[in-house]
């Protein structure tokens, strides 16, 4: 018998795990427990006089209080929440202060990943004021003065943020005690007094920047810090980064850090913040990525077999319930969900413009793009080498093209989003102007020169043919202007933003704001301040990068992301500057995504980040859209590497294709039944027909028809919804939009999913399943091998034992266009409507969840009323 260890996860496995959780080295807090001052022998003269004392926060008699003015015993009465401050907490943001105090007082540390809005500053305020021994009233300015004066233990806390955030913790340190705080940045001479402040005990808090920090490291760390807080800490998670090697050299007893976003491209970013929190707690990264990254990331490919998805759902579940809570805490917005209003996050795929689609395509059909689309192929000289590395190492006019790879994804995106993008900007260095230029000639090979020539006219800006996403844009402000709303407009591409500041004011005269990176903070928060107070402002310009933290603009209450992120945290918390508490209207996101394009990709991308994300925080079962998985060269699916980035410009919708097959392979799994056909016609037989998924548009109205399944109030809410939304639909429609869906439809949690899990993981090692795919039984998005028992079972006229008693059922795929269209008809006298047209708007009004549960429960009505009339 393997003899027993204690695994990662502190849970006894043996030798033979193959999670392989070994608790390679570790550190231990120390046992010297750091408690707050004892001020209990100081003298504070203001003690006669305690109902005179001023105390903070000193907020207006309106603002909540969730809890009696008592102060709260932390960590088994071993600190205090003074009453001031306690009474202004939730109970989410007591616990949240109590976890950080009782990493503080075992010097170790943690990582607080609450959302943005759950107020992660204020939590560390109630816990630095429970490490200090503060009351909240005004002899905590005396307490750091009386107790260097007796020559007691008085603590030293480092704030490292970025730049933007910096005034804001100083004015919530104020807000909320008093606290003697310097900002280490800017001119020398500030400088130089802060760090003077922090030698001589003269200072509580010091703060300063992650670039500040990294420049002046060595000074900084002579300093003994006993915490250092390090807010939007995912500003250091790459491991090999500059700012991340001085971050681990930090000069302190107890590291801490903020991040809503801990997670946003890969999992490796959770050891890096997690192993800086606590240095060696997880062992080295190869076992962090052997153990965790690779198999959850396996595990969650389309194609998984149940062998893959069982551990990765296992490992999931040991890693959010019993790793993370040692170093991690998270809460999400839910917590408050009844303090905010509505939001909707819709994705809308817009068609590129003629013109774009053609200098799309050209581009994609260049020898460049061949070159590297094609680099990983076998070489045609016959040497076995793959081409990039052989005989096509180089390209003509360009070089190596391993040189051009960032250039040319960075030229699609522009194409994406409007062709004056190509155009070489007057800034450029002449070598850069040159490769621009020639980028140019190969997408426009007809029309460059002309271009090029009027590259500073206004009209090539303003040219509508040049960006499809201005016909869906336009329309959306022209609504919006109309109804008194105010917008958020936000790109990562300041170029992409003046040009539709110039856009506007050609062809609208909007009242506009802008924001970006070249302005001065201060500069940036009169823009800010200007934009929420004044009525006739309308819409606003924002960088994505530079306006994504920091900021409140809750005066707005639509929000458009022209163009994607690969990172979902920016789009995010894009998003969030309009969505916080203090927003009193219903907010309304809309992203927009250039069809077929690598924008589709990029967002595909977002999407499976995200759900990688949830996985890791929460071991969320999410549904198994993509074939390809991160970084397995050879798993690359269809959203991972070069040939899916620089592929063609497509003219369906690549990602709802990807969705709708995933529904399809579910359905045939035995588990997924949205997606069917809404009624079985008698020349079929008894059989369910699925849908056609080559066919968009009927899929669509299939998917939804059953939706209104009582003629009453259900019926009127929906015609209600559907009007409501009518506008908007109008608008798209109008502007060519095929297809949009809620972002939240297909992120999240899936009970189909969650069967399928459950019954990998109840399969354990039976030889019979450990090698099939999950999806086996019914197929998957492309036809893949199959056991002789999957083979056997799927060739049994289709039939899928649905496991509720009614026997094995036949689905009969592609059923024919007159049947689609006659079901429709009949489904729509059956729910009331008269009006065909009518029954379709409403039909369009539904999110995928709400059609996926009530066709759920339709067919599971369907298929009893089948069994009774084949019984």
């Amino acid at each position: 018998m393997a003899p027993r260890r204690l695994s990662l996860f502190g849970v006894e496995s043996s030798d033979s795990d193959d999670d392989g959780f070994a608790h390679r080295t570790t550190t231990t807090p120390t046992s010297k427990l750091v408690l707050p001052p004892d001020f209990s022998e100081i003298d504070f003269t203001d003690d006669e006089r305690m109902g005179d004392l001023r105390e903070k926060p000193d907020l207006p008699a309106d603002i909540l209080r969730p809890r009696p003015y008592e102060d709260v015993a932390i960590c088994d009465d071993t600190a205090i929440i003074p009453a001031p401050i306690a009474q202004y907490l939730k109970l989410y943001q007591i616990e949240g202060a109590e976890f950080l105090f009782e990493k503080y007082m075992h010097q170790s540390g943690a990582i607080l990943g609450d959302d943005m809005g759950l107020g992660k500053t204020i939590q560390v305020i109630a816990f630095m004021t429970a490490a200090f021994g503060k009351t909240g009233d005004e002899r905590d300015a005396k307490r750091m003065r009386k107790m260097r004066k007796e020559g007691e233990f008085y603590p030293k806390v480092l704030i490292i943020c970025p730049s933007a955030l910096m005034a804001n913790w100083a004015n919530e340190l104020d807000r909320w005690g008093w606290w003697k705080v310097y900002k280490y940045h800017g001119n020398p001479a500030a400088k130089e007094e802060a760090l003077s402040a922090a030698e001589k005990g003269r200072l509580e808090v010091m703060i300063t920047t992650y670039t500040t920090y990294k420049n002046n490291q060595d000074t900084i760390n002579d300093i003994d810090w006993d915490c250092v807080v390090a807010d939007e800490c995912h500003t250091f998670k790459e491991r090999k980064s500059e700012t991340c090697k001085a971050m681990n050299n930090l000069n302190a007893f107890c590291r801490i850090g903020l991040s809503g976003t801990a997670i946003q491209n890969k999992y490796e970013e959770l050891w890096t913040l997690l192993n800086w929190t606590n240095p060696g707690a997880l062992g080295p990264i190869s076992q962090w990525k052997s153990s965790i990254c690779v198999p959850l990331k396996i595990g969650q490919s389309h194609d998984a077999t149940y062998s893959q998805l069982a551990k990765a759902r296992r490992i999931a579940t040991k890693l959010a319930k019993h790793l993370l809570p040692r170093f991690f805490i998270r809460r999400t917005k839910a917590l408050i969900a009844h303090q905010l209003p509505k939001k909707s996050d819709r994705v809308i795929f817009c068609p590129l413009t003629e013109k774009q689609a053609e200098a799309y395509n050209n581009f994609c059909d260049s020898e460049l793009l061949h070159v590297i689309r094609d680099s990983s192929t076998p070489c045609d000289c016959g040497s076995g080498k793959k081409s990039g590395y052989c005989c096509y190492g180089d390209v003509d006019d360009f070089g190596p093209w391993k040189n051009q790879v960032f250039p040319v994804l960075h030229t699609l995106q522009k194409l994406s989003n409007h062709l004056g993008l190509l155009l070489p900007s007057g800034t450029a260095d002449p070598e850069k102007h040159e490769k621009e230029l020639q980028r140019l000639k190969l997408a426009v090979p007809n029309d460059w020169k002309r271009l090029y020539e009027q590259r500073d006219n206004l009209n090539t800006f303003a040219n509508a043919e040049f960006c499809g996403k201005w016909k869906v844009l336009k329309r959306l402000l022209d609504l919006w202007h109309k109804n008194g709303d105010k917008v958020l407009i936000f790109s990562h591409s300041t170029r992409l933003l003046k040009m539709l500041h110039k856009l506007f004011q050609f062809t609208a005269g909007y009242n506009l704001s802008y924001l970006d990176g070249s302005m001065q903070l201060d500069d940036r928060q009169n823009v800010v301040d200007e934009f929420n107070t004044d009525p006739s402002s309308f819409a606003f310009l924002i960088s994505t990068k530079a306006g994504g933290v920091g900021l409140n603009i809750t005066s707005a209450n639509k929000v458009v992301v022209v163009d994607p992120n690969w990172n979902p945290a920016w789009d995010q918390q894009a998003q969030d500057r309009a969505y916080r508490i203090g927003q009193t209207r219903d907010v309304e996101v809309f992203r927009l995504i250039s069809v077929g394009t690598v924008e589709e990709i990029v967002y595909a991308r977002q999407i499976y980040k995200q759900q990688q994300a949830n996985i890791g925080y929460n071991a969320s079962v999410e549904r198994r859209y993509f074939k390809g998985v991160q970084d397995q060269k050879d798993q690359k699916g269809e959203i991972f590497g070069l040939s899916n980035l620089f592929a063609p410009m497509k003219e369906n919708v690549v990602l709802r294709d990807i969705v709708n097959k995933t529904n399809v392979a579910e359905s045939r799994a035995g588990y997924e039944i949205a997606g069917l056909d809404l009624e079985a016609s008698q020349e079929d037989g008894d059989s369910l027909a699925l849908l056609d998924v080559d066919d968009p548009n009927a899929a669509m109205s299939q998917l939804a028809a059953d939706i209104i399944d009582e003629p009453g109030a259900k019926r009127k809410l929906a015609k209600e919804l559907a009007k409501k939304q009518d506008p908007v639909q109008a608008i798209l429609a109008s502007a060519g939009v095929e297809y949009s869906h809620e972002n939240a439809e297909v992120i999240g949690t899936s009970k189909i999913e969650t069967r399928i899990s459950s019954r990998a993981q109840k399969a354990g090692n039976d030889t019979d399943h450990i090698n099939e795919l999950a999806f086996a039984r019914g197929g998957s998005q492309v036809e893949a091998p199959l056991t002789d028992r999957s083979r056997n079972e799927i060739a049994d006229d289709d039939a899928v034992d649905m496991e509720d008693g009614l026997g094995k059922i036949r689905y009969k795929f592609h059923p024919p266009l007159d049947v689609r269209k006659r079901q429709f008809c009949t489904m729509a006298k059956q729910f009331g409507y008269d009006d065909i047209a009518e029954f379709g708007m409403v039909v369009e009004g539904w999110t995928q969840e709400q059609r996926r549960d009530c066709l759920e429960k339709f067919y599971l009505g369907r298929r009893a009323k089948l069994a009774e009339k084949a019984g």
